[in-house]
């Protein structure tokens, strides 16, 4: 909800798509696993289109300029990772995971203009809980295939991009746009950047105030 006077508040959701980059579906970390019984390649399927939804609260720090909190998640639909024997086709198993990514961000947003149209950008630091639902198919006679089952890590990220809305009064509504890289700290050794883009729908409940 939005309240005038000396501090103003805005509570936003927000939902709509999320585009990954190549390596979001690298759940390990690593192109190749190696245990003491067994070593695998790991091949892995473009990630899907994803989803996400969420909630933002911010507050009017000084004329267009607004610091936010928010809280989110994106959901990646089925990715499939074939490990195959190195330097061979033979196919160790096939591991079919499905990839949760909830942030927690606080950041600031500033409006570029500020009437009935508005136009702004924002960015800020994330903390990302991601967390891997996996199912494991091993061929006919294949004994169980060593790996983590469920993995889950954290890393810091951030986040930026820019949006446009119309206030109507009792509610604004826009669309927005924004990068994510999910690994900007906290990376394990050799794992490449994990990030995506959104598309999003946003209202703000109240309207934020065109004045």
């Amino acid at each position: 909800m939005t309240y005038t006077g000396k501090s103003q508040f805005m509570f936003s959701v927000q939902t709509g798509l999320s585009t990954p980059s190549d390596y979001v579906n690298d759940v390990y970390n690593t192109n190749l696993i190696t245990t003491p019984d067994v070593s695998g390649q790991l091949y892995r399927d473009a990630t899907r289109l994803g989803y996400n939804f969420g909630a933002r609260l911010s507050i009017n720090l000084e004329g267009n300029l607004y610091s936010y909190v928010s809280a989110g998640i994106h959901r990646f639909p089925q990715t499939d990772i074939r490990i195959l024997k190195p330097n061979t086709d033979t196919l160790l198993a096939t591991i079919s995971t499905v990839q949760n990514v909830i942030p927690i961000e606080a950041g600031c947003s500033l409006y570029l203009l500020k009437k009935s149209l508005g136009l702004y950008i924002l960015g800020g630091l994330t903390y990302n809980y991601i967390t891997n639902t996996t199912e494991i198919k091993l061929p006919n006679n294949t004994p169980q295939f060593p790996v983590e089952k469920d993995p889950t890590n954290n890393r810091v990220g951030f986040s930026g991009g820019a949006g446009i809305d119309i206030d109507a009064g009792i509610l604004a509504a826009g669309l927005e746009v924004r990068y994510n890289l999910i690994n900007f700290i906290g990376r394990a050794t050799e794992e490449q950047n994990k990030s995506f883009i959104t598309f999003n729908l946003i209202a703000t409940f109240g309207g934020r105030s065109s004045k």
